[in-house]
């Protein structure tokens, strides 16, 4: 199958991020800073994001085991990550008001925003008649999954940086 070697190395780095992450909140808390409510969110969101990135990447290989014709197996990966992502994304921004009551960030909003826009590029994979895209389309959205992820990392990273100086 097209595109199993890019997607198994982003599966990859989809791991390394979640543990990563993880790492972040272990060394905070070595660190001496104490754990919010807010806190955990955005450690959970990490994860789950990292999670999502690597069940996106392993999905199109293992349903081609099953020897599920190739178009077929990226339609129905296309549209079980549009369903997982568009929940999440839909999902999103009442899960961090429950935690933090304060205004998104625009960093934040165009997250959100992106995260949205990729379900719905997801969503049109799943549907879409030139099959020749099909993968281009899946991999491309599942980096950029990874890529916003990497981002909101780097800008909540940024955010605690400055607070604890």
């Amino acid at each position: 199958m097209e595109a199993s070697g890019y997607l198994y190395t982003i599966a990859a780095v989809g791991m390394s991020f979640a543990a990563l992450s993880v790492l972040t909140m272990v060394v905070r808390q070595i660190l001496g800073g104490q754990m919010t409510k807010f806190d955990t969110f955005v450690a959970r969101t990490w994860v789950q994001l990292g999670f999502m990135v690597t069940f996106g990447s392993i999905l199109p290989p293992l349903l081609g085991l099953f020897e599920v014709s190739t178009p077929v197996v990226w339609r129905i990966s296309s549209g079980l990550m549009a369903f997982v992502l568009g929940w999440w994304a839909l999902t999103f921004p009442r899960r961090r008001q429950a935690t933090n009551s304060t205004r998104l960030p625009l960093q934040v909003i165009i997250f959100s925003a992106t995260m949205d826009l990729t379900a719905l590029a997801l969503a049109a994979n799943a549907i879409a008649l030139p099959v020749q895209r099909l993968p281009g389309v899946y991999a491309a959205s599942v980096t950029a999954i990874l890529v916003c992820s990497a981002m909101l990392f780097l800008f909540a990273f940024a955010r605690w940086y400055d607070a604890e100086l």
